[in-house]
């Protein structure tokens, strides 16, 4: 581990040691030693730049999730020359004991999906891109997750009504597409949401996914085979079918033993100009702040997790209509 202290061997110790000692072992001040003073936090609800920022939101997570548990399903790293590039997906276990975002303690106990990119330098994590499936957490606690998010527009508007450009640079890195690991297998699966997303040619499924692919997408989304799954891609697609999308960030990590595995944070913007995920049109601009990561069976998807916040989406068409 170049340039990080000796008590980390690996970079996946690093991520799952230091996420373990904040929230579970409760050390939210020891945050300041892992985190940049400035380190911007980017999610699809808005841009944090400092590390009192990333206390605060952790001290209010606990306070509405006392008992939560965070549950490592897999860390995929990257590494670079200073450090390393890290996407951990990880399954957390909570009761909602505690009044916060969510609205009023309702005690039922949920699961949340995350899933964090971490670019790590030096012992400090100095750039994040996070997203977590809120409208699945509210959909557990019994919230209407269009409702939460309209609210949510309603009530801070600036964050959410500044536009494609604006939304998907909060996802972008600045000098383009970053690329870690196997270029042929990068290609492949930037060719396939290329496909889906852009040319709306779901037939890519046949050739590029098992015919067993276990799928799981926002809002507590899960489906088996390529019809259902691709039932999902076109809901979304019949919301926004002018949408363009795009790769940020990809890293492919391929070790003994192990299905290859990849990560990729990307965006999907254009207009609410029909009938589908979304609900009726409204005409607005709409981004898609997602990331996924796959696992690989002899070059087809047999895994994938596609990771959006869509109470986000859902706030950004209440900002937007009521401006």
């Amino acid at each position: 581990m170049k340039n990080f202290s000796p008590e980390f061997k690996t970079p996946e110790q690093y991520i799952i040691d230091v996420t373990y000692k904040i929230w579970e072992e409760r050390g939210i001040g020891r945050i300041r030693d892992w985190y940049a003073v400035d380190c911007p936090v980017r999610t699809p609800h808005g841009v944090t730049n400092s590390v009192e920022s990333v206390v605060q939101s952790t001290l209010e997570t606990l306070h509405e999730f006392p008992d939560r548990q965070l549950l490592p399903e897999d860390i995929i790293i990257g590494d670079t020359s200073e450090g390393f590039l890290s996407s951990h997906r990880v399954r957390s276990t909570a009761t909602h004991s505690g009044n916060g975002f969510f609205g009023l303690a309702t005690n039922r106990p949920i699961m949340m999906l995350t899933i964090a990119d971490c670019l790590c330098e030096k012992d400090r994590v100095v750039e994040e891109w996070l997203v977590r499936d809120q409208a699945g957490m509210a959909l557990q606690l019994g919230c209407d997750p269009v409702e939460l998010g309209k609210g949510l527009g309603e009530k801070k508007p600036e964050n959410y009504s500044i536009g494609n450009d604006s939304m998907t640079k909060r996802w972008s890195d600045p000098n383009g597409i970053t690329i870690i690991g196997s270029k042929e297998i990068s290609d492949r699966i930037i060719k396939t949401y290329d496909s889906i997303w852009n040319d709306k040619n779901l037939n890519i499924m046949e050739e590029n996914y098992d015919r067993a692919i276990r799928f799981e997408g926002p809002t507590a989304h899960l489906s088996y085979g390529r019809f259902r799954t691709g039932n999902f891609f076109k809901s979304v697609l019949a919301s926004i079918p002018d949408g363009r999308f795009q790769p940020h960030h990809i890293i492919v990590k391929q070790e003994t033993e192990k299905a290859v595995r990849v990560a990729l944070r990307w965006s999907y913007c254009g207009s609410h100009n029909g009938r589908g995920r979304y609900g009726a049109p409204s005409g607005v601009p709409l981004a898609l702040l997602g990331i996924s990561q796959f696992e690989l069976r002899q070059g087809r998807i047999v895994n994938e997790w596609l990771l959006l916040d869509e109470t986000a989406i859902y706030a950004q068409i209440a900002a937007q209509q009521s401006s």
